[in-house]
């Protein structure tokens, strides 16, 4: 059975770096990139627009910071799955994050691991198989 690639858009404002993800992710063949945003804006109007299976979103973003603009995803889709990553070891931008809605959490080393698709796959796979909060 053939796996359908996921889709991701990343919201990265260097475009070298986003570059470098695109590249990980298009030679590993289970992503499809829908988007790149250079901001946090356009990072929310490409979700509108794509609807990506992953969103990939730096933290430290110009307009909307990466928390700002995971909350404003999640205000119109609460179960948008958005991976935040930054290079931050504070514990904060964890929390902060997960309160903002992110579904997971990158140190931005591992953007530049082999093992990033690998990464993001197993994290996307929890992700739709959690089990729902109690309400």
């Amino acid at each position: 059975m053939t796996e359908v690639p996921l889709r991701i858009l990343i919201a990265e404002d260097d475009a070298q770096l986003a570059g470098l993800v695109e590249s990980i992710l298009d030679k590993d063949g289970r992503f499809i990139l829908v988007g790149r945003a250079s901001d946090g804006n356009e990072a929310v109007r490409l979700c509108e627009e794509h609807a990506p299976d992953i969103v990939l979103m730096d933290i430290g973003m110009p307009g909307l910071d990466g928390i700002d603009a995971t909350r404003a995803i999640h205000a119109r889709d609460a179960a948008q799955h958005v991976v935040i990553y930054t290079g931050s070891d504070e514990y904060d931008d964890v929390a902060r994050a997960d309160a903002a809605g992110a579904s997971g959490f990158l140190h931005k080393h591992a953007l530049m691991s082999p093992d990033l698709a690998e990464a993001l796959h197993v994290l996307h796979a929890n992700y739709v198989s959690r089990v729902p909060d109690p309400e």
